[in-house]
């Protein structure tokens, strides 16, 4: 059994570094090997981190708590027994690990009720977790797109991360597609979003969208309020995107398209339901200076003229 450690120690203060990053930040395998690798190498690690996350989650339901039932004070020092921290190494190990993502298949779309009570549905070839295990109402999206539909709480914000943009609620309607080089797009059904990438933010309303890319956030009006996360009604839309992120779309609905770099960046303005996806490939060399070729393996290959 380890016995508690001082919190003022240098061991102490290392392990509250370690509880508040594992609970606010994306935490990557490379990130819990780092962490796993500093529990291992003493015994006074695993009882410190667990005295730390203790306590943080201890503020956090306190917090949550109406104010009458909160208590009058919470001491800054851990003053839990040995007994209630001694805990393994695996324990501490697992929490640390990045919880399974929630997934789905090329072609399919997958409704899931999140713990808070929001709703959240995913596009074709998706992937979303939590941020941490016992993180509340804070996301990452790995890839693909989702609409979010966020109950509002005041004290405890939701957020999703994508790439290096992060998008911040309190309750509202929203979708956030991840693209390729990390381009992330926000379209906003109802209320208020807050998307960040580096120092550049963005208030986006309803009825509006926002583009995150290496030069910042940039916002525009949508077509109508009704065309945030369209393709929930099997339509799909594009205004001058880069032709590479169009296919990486159409990919998810169940294309082998590939485009060389050459054709990439080529604007396209269209809108088509998934079932169009074939006929849009197919007819590209019509009004884009490219050609659609057949590979070895079956996919097809856009590359410019």
């Amino acid at each position: 059994m380890n016995a508690p450690v001082d919190p003022d120690s240098a061991i102490g203060a290392r392990a509250r570094a370690w509880a508040l990053a594992v609970i606010g930040e994306d935490f990557p395998p490379a990130r819990s090997a780092e962490l796993e690798t500093w529990l291992k190498a003493d015994p006074r690690h695993v009882s410190a981190y667990e005295q730390a996350e203790s306590t943080l989650l201890l503020l956090d339901e306190a917090l949550a708590a109406p104010i009458a039932a909160r208590p009058a004070r919470l001491s800054p020092r851990w003053v839990w027994p040995a007994a209630a921290m001694a805990a393994s190494l695996v324990a501490a190990a697992v929490l640390a690990t990045p919880p399974a993502a929630i997934m789905s298949a090329p072609g399919q779309t997958r409704e899931v009720a999140l713990a808070d009570g929001s709703h959240v549905t995913l596009g074709p070839a998706s992937s979303l977790r939590p941020s941490w295990r016992l993180a509340r109402r804070t996301y990452v999206l790995g890839s693909g797109q989702a609409f979010f539909a966020v109950v509002r709480d005041e004290a405890h914000p939701f957020t999703v991360t994508a790439g290096e943009t992060k998008v911040r609620v309190l309750g509202t309607r929203f979708d956030v597609h991840k693209g390729l080089d990390n381009r992330v797009r926000v379209e906003v059904e109802q209320g208020l979003v807050e998307v960040s990438r580096g120092p550049s933010v963005a208030k986006v309303p309803a009825g509006r969208g926002a583009l995150a890319d290496a030069s910042g956030v940039r916002t525009a009006a949508l077509d109508g309020v009704g065309d945030a996360g369209a393709w929930r009604r099997g339509r799909l839309a594009y205004a001058a995107a880069p032709l590479a992120d169009v296919i990486a779309d159409l990919n998810r609905y169940g294309l082998h398209v590939r485009v060389a770099a050459n054709a990439a960046d080529l604007k396209v303005t269209t809108g088509l339901r998934p079932d169009q996806a074939g006929a849009f490939v197919a007819g590209l060399p019509r009004v884009l200076p490219v050609t659609v070729a057949q590979e070895p393996d079956g996919g097809l290959l856009i590359r410019a003229r």
